[in-house]
């Protein structure tokens, strides 16, 4: 016991900062842990977090899919290019010959919006990417975006930009 006080009280100063030099490299190694758990996205939750909860009572089959190509090509100079589901997001692609004019585009879109149900249109946004079959296009492509319902209020058409 008198050898550990007699090294204490002999390397008193040397153990103190050694202390503190454990003490600030606990901090910073607590911080740079926070830091990088800040930084990095949990992978056990959802990449859309929890949006896409009350999207899961109101699906959307393959059956909804097919009565909107049916939609849009019961117009001779449009198809369906692709139909993507991501959370409440439905994005639609259609390419159309050059000469469809944008009055048979908005007409179209109004069939796709009946081809959903009312309560579909309530909790997914729709968004609607026209494209042409000729690389320049003067017209195409065009975009048009149609909200879920917010605040029990939601247009009954598309948006075009």
């Amino acid at each position: 016991m008198k050898k550990v006080q007699a090294f204490l009280k002999k390397h008193r100063k040397k153990l103190i900062i050694l202390v503190i030099v454990l003490i600030v490299l606990a901090i910073c190694f607590y911080a740079v842990f926070r830091i990088y758990k800040y930084l990095t996205p949990d992978t056990k939750e959802s990449y859309y977090g929890d949006r896409c909860d009350i999207t899961e009572s109101i699906m959307i089959t393959d059956e909804r899919k097919n009565a909107v190509k049916s939609a849009i090509e019961a117009y001779p100079t449009m198809k369906m290019s692709d139909f993507d589901l991501k959370c409440n997001l439905i994005d639609i692609v259609v390419t159309v010959t050059d000469d469809t004019t944008l009055t048979d585009v908005r007409k179209m879109s109004g069939d796709i919006l009946a081809a959903f149900t009312e309560e579909e249109l309530k909790f997914y946004e729709l968004e609607l990417m026209v494209d042409s079959d000729v690389e320049e296009s003067e017209t195409y492509p065009v975009i048009g975006k149609k909200r879920k319902m917010i605040d029990g209020a939601a247009l009954d058409h598309f948006i075009w930009e």
